[in-house]
């Protein structure tokens, strides 16, 4: 079984290595699953929630037993702290209705959004800069196929749904490297918008900086995902 998220993220230290990208700090752990026992022990757990089409593709994702990620880039005037950190997902993903790993939801919520917020799982999270922006999915027992959990990203105490799949999420978050509200990408949100119009600014900005600080990478497709958010 092929893993190229988990060797991806293996080679993250080496991949970001540049002048502009300093105060590293990485601490993972990559669970071992060459063993044919554990991939079945896991393969059932999701069966029992009803995620039964895209277990081949949770694979490689919850290999990434978690991963902490801080740096801080400066570039010329430019200067921002990155971080994320990801959880496993195995432990979200098994549990059921009524077993909550967070209390999320808020008084003043409308009885809907209580309801959605419960069955959220985080994991995506920024401990360290503590602005309470994070990712979670929405865990729901035995939905139609593609059974592909919805990814919410939180900022303010609001949930935006992006478009993303868990492997999309960790794919681009090697590219983002922990940049604030990258998320808002994969949103409906418009930056047309009075109140969400400095996204746009601040997220070019953030762009511009990763990119030439990383010239070996392509960040053409997010700049592309910027211009369709601000038309």
């Amino acid at each position: 079984m092929q893993y190229p998220l988990t060797n991806s993220f293996k080679r993250i230290k080496e991949e970001i290595d540049s002048p502009n990208i300093t105060n590293k700090i990485i601490n993972c752990h990559f669970l071992n699953y060459e063993e044919e026992k554990r991939v079945k022990s896991r393969i059932k757990r999701y069966e029992r929630v009803g995620y039964l089409n895209v277990i081949e593709r949770y694979i490689d994702v919850i290999n990434i037993d978690n991963f902490y990620f801080y740096a801080e880039l400066k570039l010329n005037e430019y200067f921002s702290k990155l971080e994320f950190s990801i959880e496993n997902l195995y432990s979200g993903l098994r549990l059921l209705e009524n077993d909550y790993d967070s209390k999320l939801w808020y008084d003043g919520q409308s009885e809907e959004e209580i309801a959605l917020w419960k069955t959220f799982r985080v994991f995506d999270t920024r401990p360290e800069i503590g602005d309470g922006k994070m990712a979670v999915f929405s865990i729901k027992e035995g939905e139609a196929p593609p059974n592909e959990p919805e990814i919410y990203f939180i900022d303010r105490e609001t949930a935006y749904k992006t478009n993303l799949t868990f492997v999309q999420y960790y794919e681009a978050i090697l590219d983002m490297l922990g940049m604030a509200n990258w998320q808002y990408l994969y949103t409906n949100v418009s930056f047309n918008d009075p109140v969400k119009e400095y996204l746009y600014d601040n997220i070019k900005e953030s762009l511009n900086a990763l990119q030439k600080a990383l010239p070996d990478k392509n960040y053409q497709k997010y700049f592309d995902l910027l211009e369709a958010r601000n038309s």
